[in-house]
């Protein structure tokens, strides 16, 4: 009958709040802790809301205690109020012959909906003499159920493949903690347990509250709480549902009136009826063999704790450090108060004089997100971008840019791409390359910088050249690369991929705090806009575009770097071939780059210039060889395993990762790079499909793979064992559908191997 009311009462509370115009429910939602002046982080699902109340009621109930003895780790024993929720929140039975160890009448409670819902009951253990109230206890035995009162659990006792419970031995309680001699096995396949209630005292604690426990009649309270801030419902001892109302009837209204700036002291405390004992003042009953869990997330038997205090941590905090006791998921929920219990015990205190470890916030676990804010997602255009809308562009993330990925829809997409690529290879093609990091390296010690930071050699490089520049971490993986213009003897403009760009800027930065060279690093990606011309025309659409720099091959050869004017336009201009053709990359101030593209658009039109996207330029790289960082190489990859050998710099005394490059090299390979590809018609392997060897283990996987026009076949990338990376060799790859189909190995790169197209 009480159930009922309290399903009435609630159902009928939550209806009128949800009615009220001025209280905002937040459900699902937790409370993660309090903060001075009743500041309070809300967390719900994905979204942290910053709460600030003038009064603040915490009716954050109390916590079902576990019972501690032998074997009370076993799979299938259960707080009641666990299988409670287990069986009427998603349909789950703890077990179909269930034994219930109890110290209050909730355990005969949670014994009649389990009978309800069609289950067995073996036996109520009930640790009390007197056992349950009449009511309850007639109730079931009616239902042919025993009732062992003055009786506790000595062990649970295991069985079956998944060590389970399957019986638990019952004995009569003789003493505080202590068990007769003998008793009955009872059968069955779960244990329902509850010891009473700790209040869920964490938030009332952090704002300084005091917790304490009245040894006696095993009851707690919550005390010394500021002002503004108040406990109510079960959090504050109360139990007996009129009492549980009353109390909260009184709180809302005493901390409405304060709000208001009322008198609150107007407001009267209700008359409370007598509280029902739910706590059994000593659910602790040692075993001679042990295993009595006190902390089951750390493992921590009765005897873990019992011993620390032997050893001299007599205080709560310094058991907590010595045995990691709380330091689990549950933070001592389940543990806080049994090893209050057994501290206080061993050492001659009372559990007030004892007292719990200190409660620090977070309540429950909160993401890093939640600290940092929303989730926000930086959106950057480059300054073609709307000239690349106007063309029909699919537009894809690239780092924070959208980048055109192909200049058609989805439905084209593989015959565009084909297209592109054809018209860069016979023609001339036009791509947006805004988006590369740029960094700028001025000052005396530029060269020595720039030495230190990346693999290879810059301390010859000519002014007016460009070279690839290699980084690699301490550990000697590769990070990122790009290409490095010498524009003068203290002057370096270095490129970086796009989203690696700041972090290229951090690790400059962080090691020249340590070196203090005379140096100055800016960051100036956002302050160029650029585009690749490559093609075959690619010289005559420059030349006709308008430009003062000489274009010819004597004068410009490839690698060459020129500063000069371009339409009209201050730029700097790099012979690049990342994708294998005759290319210049033009770099001008973002403000002209709508300028540039449409210049250059126009002074191409009798060429037949083409835009291009990246899944384009990632094709076209590909027939090259060129990998790309972080797509061909992930977290461990080193030089040695990508045939990067020829970018170190081996007489060089010292650059970040020298000394790991060269212990991995010492090293036998684990796995290397290689190009492979298929016939015209084979299906097309997706990047992160598996590599095999002849018994089908796992080698590797592939890194990048397309269907190339330009060369009839299907041609990719993959990490395969040293012993698969023979020229000729044939490399099995586990595609779609589980099928297994078999690539040839082939001597990178796959087009123009003699570079003579992109040195025209």
């Amino acid at each position: 009958a009480a159930g009922k009311r309290g399903d009435e009462a609630a159902q009928k509370l939550v209806a009128a709040v949800r009615a009220h115009p001025n209280i905002r429910v937040l459900e699902n939602a937790t409370v993660n802790a309090w903060f001075s002046d009743n500041f309070l982080p809300v967390i719900q699902g994905k979204r942290m809301f910053k709460l600030r109340a003038k009064q603040c009621v915490a009716a954050v109930g109390a916590l079902d205690q576990p019972v501690i003895f032998r074997n009370n780790d076993l799979p299938g024993i259960v707080l009641a109020s666990a299988a409670q929720r287990m069986l009427k929140l998603y349909g789950v039975a703890p077990g179909q012959n269930a034994a219930v160890l109890t110290g209050n009448d909730d355990g005969y409670l949670a014994a009649l909906d389990l009978l309800d819902a069609g289950l067995k009951i073996a036996a109520i253990v009930d640790m009390r003499a007197d056992g349950a109230n009449g009511t309850l206890r007639d109730a079931l035995q009616a239902r042919g159920v025993r009732v062992l009162t003055g009786h506790a659990v000595y062990e649970a006792i295991a069985g079956g493949a998944d060590h389970r419970v399957v019986a638990i031995e019952a004995r009569r309680i003789v003493g505080k903690g202590q068990l007769a001699a003998s008793g009955e096995v009872i059968a069955c396949d779960a244990l329902l347990t509850t010891a009473g209630y700790m209040p869920v005292y964490q938030l009332p604690c952090q704002a300084e509250g005091k917790l304490t426990y009245d040894d006696a009649t095993a009851r707690f309270k919550i005390s010394g709480l500021p002002q503004i801030l108040s406990v109510a419902g079960s959090a504050n001892g109360h139990f007996d549902l009129d009492n549980v109302i009353a109390d909260g009837d009184y709180a809302g209204r005493h901390a409405a009136a304060a709000a208001l700036g009322q008198a609150a002291t107007l407001v009267e405390p209700p008359a409370f009826a007598v509280e029902p004992d739910v706590n059994f003042p000593w659910p602790i009953f040692p075993h001679p063999e042990g295993k009595e869990f006190v902390d089951l997330d750390e493992d921590l038997q009765l005897n873990d704790i019992v011993n620390a205090t032997r050893y001299g941590y007599r205080d709560i905090q310094l058991v907590k450090r010595f045995t990691t006791v709380g330091m689990g998921p549950l933070q001592g929920r389940l543990s806080a108060l049994p090893v209050a219990r057994l501290v206080a015990d061993a050492t001659d205190r009372s559990v007030s004089e004892t007292g719990v470890t200190t409660s620090r916030p977070p309540f429950a676990p909160e993401k890093l997100a939640h600290v940092a804010g929303r989730a926000f997602s930086p959106l950057r255009r480059t300054a073609m971008h709307h000239r690349h809308l106007e063309l029909g562009a699919h537009m894809i993330p690239a780092g924070t840019w959208q980048r055109p990925g192909y200049y058609g829809t989805p439905q084209t997409r593989e015959r565009v791409i084909q297209e592109e690529a054809n018209a860069v290879r016979t023609g001339v093609g036009i791509i947006d390359v805004s988006t590369l990091g740029g960094l700028e390296i001025r000052g005396p010690d530029a060269v020595t910088l720039m030495e230190r930071m990346y693999t290879f050699n810059f301390a010859k490089q000519p002014i007016g050249k460009s070279r690839y520049a290699l980084l690699t971490g301490e550990d000697g993986v590769i990070i990122d690369d790009g290409v490095s213009c010498r524009l003068g003897e203290t002057h370096f403009y270095v490129t970086a991929t796009t989203g690696a760009v700041d972090r290229v800027y951090r690790a400059m930065t962080k090691w020249n705090a340590q070196w203090r060279l005379d140096v100055d690093i800016a960051n100036v990606t956002a302050a160029w806009a650029g585009v690749n011309l490559a093609g075959p025309l690619a010289r005559e659409v420059l030349q006709k575009a308008g430009t003062d720099i000489d274009l010819s091959k004597e004068a410009f050869p490839y690698l060459g770097v020129r500063t000069g004017q371009v339409a009209g336009i201050p730029a700097r201009v790099i012979r690049v071939g990342f994708v294998g053709e005759a290319g210049y990359e033009i770099h001008v101030p973002a403000r002209y780059g709508e300028r540039l593209w449409d210049a250059l658009m126009a002074a191409g039109r009798e060429h037949g210039i083409r835009p291009f996207g990246v899944e384009t330029q990632r094709l076209l790289r590909l027939e090259k060889g060129h990998i790309i960082v972080t797509q061909d190489t992930d977290g461990m990859t080193h030089p040695a395993e990508v045939d990067m050998g020829w970018a170190i710099g081996r007489k060089k005394p010292f650059f970040v990762g020298k000394r790991s490059i060269e212990i991995l090299e010492s090293l036998p390979l684990h796995r290397k790079l290689v190009g492979f590809t298929l016939p015209k018609g084979s299906p097309v392997p997706l990047e992160g499909q598996l590599v095999l060897d002849e018994s089908n283990d796992i080698t590797g996987s592939i890194t990048s793979c397309g269907y190339s026009g330009t060369l009839g076949k299907v041609i990719g990338l993959a990490y395969c064992s040293p012993a698969q990376a023979k020229v000729g060799g044939k490399l099995p790859l586990r595609v779609a559908d589980d099928r297994v189909i078999h690539a040839e190995v082939v001597q990178l790169p796959f087009f123009d191997p003699e570079n003579k197209r992109q040195e025209l």
